[in-house]
């Protein structure tokens, strides 16, 4: 049977126009192959959804009120938080420092601003400032210890005596800037930024102690 089959198609000629026809039936047919349909893997398909997942979890948390808050954070106050309390008299200052303090009159100049401050509710300070830029801290304190915060070393210490207090004046040898002293209870400082001479810190220390 092979063999007659193989004979017949050795006889069958397709000429150039036969050729033409049957393509062109072809054409006209419609024919086309079968598309093939590629199917992802199971593992494709959740590595999809996957991705769909972050992609809305970013825009969540990236866009204020999508998301319910698990707690709610409250404002931290952080007045006070360092210790120091500005008052607006100086009754307040010693009100708040829970001892007496008093303004002073015997500055070299005169002030043009003055601010009462607690520290840490162990010192009371005062603080003048004038119109030409000088400046006067007044600091008092329970107890005997320095409580300037000033502990450079002054070309020229005096020791003078002011009733029953003996103060130390410390200063450049032109001016003092700096008189500490106690009276046993309390502990006492003046620093001045333009200094005094020794009657002129006499003159504070007698007003204070």
């Amino acid at each position: 049977m092979s063999e007659k089959y193989d004979e017949i198609m050795d006889r069958v000629v397709v000429t150039k126009e036969m050729r033409g026809r049957i393509l062109e039936n072809v054409r006209k047919s419609g024919a086309q192959p079968e598309a093939k349909v590629i199917r992802f893997p199971h593992w494709k398909k959740y590595v999809a959804a996957a991705a769909c997942f972050a992609v809305l979890l970013i825009g969540a948390l990236t866009v204020p009120g999508l998301l319910p808050s698990s707690q709610e954070n409250p404002p931290v106050d952080l007045q006070g938080t360092d210790g120091i309390v500005e008052c607006q008299s100086v009754e307040e200052l010693s009100k708040t420092i829970g001892f007496p303090i008093s303004d002073i009159t015997a500055l070299p100049f005169e002030p043009t601003g003055t601010a009462y401050i607690s520290s840490f509710g162990e010192i009371a300070e005062i603080d003048y400032t004038g119109a030409d830029g000088q400046t006067a801290a007044y600091r008092k304190s329970v107890g005997t210890d320095d409580n300037s915060g000033i502990y450079d070393t002054f070309p020229d210490t005096e020791q003078i005596s002011v009733g029953s207090v003996s103060a130390t004046l410390k200063g450049d040898g032109t001016a003092f800037t700096l008189a500490v002293w106690t009276d046993g209870t309390y502990s006492y400082s003046v620093v001045l930024s333009n200094g005094v001479g020794i009657d002129g810190g006499r003159a504070i220390i007698q007003e204070i102690r």
